[in-house]
């Protein structure tokens, strides 16, 4: 019996041993991943009702993205045609465009989060409470403000690029997915790649690799408004959610302190501790 009875415990022995073996990758055990993961899940819940509602906004999507060409025409910064244009001539430039935009969003975004999440844990909950900020601002325009991407646009000169040259209609990826047609203000990719590009900026331990993360965002605004999928104004008003988010959740730090001293002086949440000899700016 007693020889039955190890034999049966074995597995579950090996399994616990196995979970707490892949357990001391993360930083504070598997009960706070699975709260982080959750959170995700329910904020992707929420971006997918949004999608359901957006079935009905056709028209006024249609109505508002041809506003926003009248007022960048009023402003003369209507360029959107030009650079798709200058992408159209050159083919490599929208395989990089339609590439960026079908998979850097989201792969490089889940990337960042769990590279964040396992190894610089104490800045994580900062830019988890930014990027959930963001998200619930950008879910109340895409709800309010249904617009029109630009490619939806053909009588005005815009082409397609996703659907003429990546076959969007056979795509089964996850843009495909969890595309909101109607999504465009703000552009949440913009949002996005500028808490990426400038937290990696600071955050990365190459400097030359930390420059040049700044230059993520500039790739981003490029594609999007060479494949056609955002205006300037999209992308600028997604700039303004990132500096809104950051700084929301700058207000949340002085409440909830989570990041290491270091951070908290350069973002004047704390004064230097002389002791610990001067703060450097990275």
């Amino acid at each position: 019996m007693d020889a039955t009875a190890t034999f049966l415990s074995a597995p579950r022995r090996i399994a616990g041993g196995a979970r707490k073996g892949l357990g001391r990758f993360l930083p504070k055990g598997w009960r706070d991943f699975f709260i982080q993961l959750f959170l995700f899940t329910l904020v992707d819940i929420a971006y997918e009702l949004t999608r359901g509602l957006s079935e009905g906004s056709v028209l006024p999507a249609f109505a508002h993205a041809r506003d926003i060409v009248s007022i960048e025409r009023s402003l003369g910064v209507f360029t959107e045609l030009d650079v798709q244009r200058w992408a159209l001539r050159r083919h490599w430039t929208l395989d990089v465009a339609n590439f960026t935009y079908f998979h850097a969003h989201f792969v490089i975004t889940v990337g960042f989060m769990f590279w964040l999440y396992l190894r610089r844990n104490q800045h994580y909950y900062f830019i988890r409470n930014a990027i959930f900020v963001a998200d619930a601002i950008a879910l109340i325009g895409f709800t309010v403000f249904p617009t029109a991407p630009p490619r939806m646009l053909t009588d005005l000169g815009f082409t397609d690029t996703l659907d003429r040259y990546a076959s969007i209609s056979n795509y089964s990826g996850p843009i495909a997915a969890l595309a909101n047609p109607f999504a465009a203000v703000p552009s949440i990719h913009t949002c996005y790649s500028l808490i990426i590009g400038i937290t990696c900026f600071f955050l990365v331990r190459h400097r030359a690799l930390g420059f040049t993360w700044l230059f993520y965002p500039v790739l981003i605004v490029f594609s999007i408004v060479a494949t056609g999928n955002h205006f300037w104004t999209d992308a600028f008003l997604g700039g303004c959610l990132a500096a809104v988010a950051l700084g929301s959740a700058w207000l949340i730090e002085r409440w909830r302190p989570t990041l290491p001293h270091s951070a908290r002086v350069r973002l004047r949440l704390e004064a230097p501790t002389h002791a610990t000899g001067p703060v450097t700016a990275r």
